[in-house]
């Protein structure tokens, strides 16, 4: 199935906010294409502020990512208490 949509497409009907994973199609996807229906979105940028970019992640890359995360606990960051409230 191709998706042929002029910019993304989302899945997740949501706001797009730095930090939020959200599903778009790939709407380049060729014809008998290996390639993934559809990728994880998520906008970020560094502590400073600035370079802000959107990376995308399979389904796989974010399994991965959350296995390396529990498997090294002690290297993982604490939100504050007022940022938690506000998500």
């Amino acid at each position: 199935m191709s998706h042929k949509h002029k910019g993304p497409s989302l899945i997740d009907k949501v706001k797009v906010r730095p930090g939020r994973i959200i599903k778009v199609y790939n709407t380049d996807r060729k014809k008998f294409s290996n390639a993934k229906l559809w990728y994880n979105a998520v906008w970020m940028e560094n502590a400073n502020g600035k370079n802000e970019r959107c990376l995308l992640f399979t389904e796989k890359e974010i399994e991965r990512a959350e296995h390396r995360a529990k498997m090294n606990k002690e290297d993982l960051t604490k939100k504050e208490f007022f940022t938690n409230l506000l998500d």
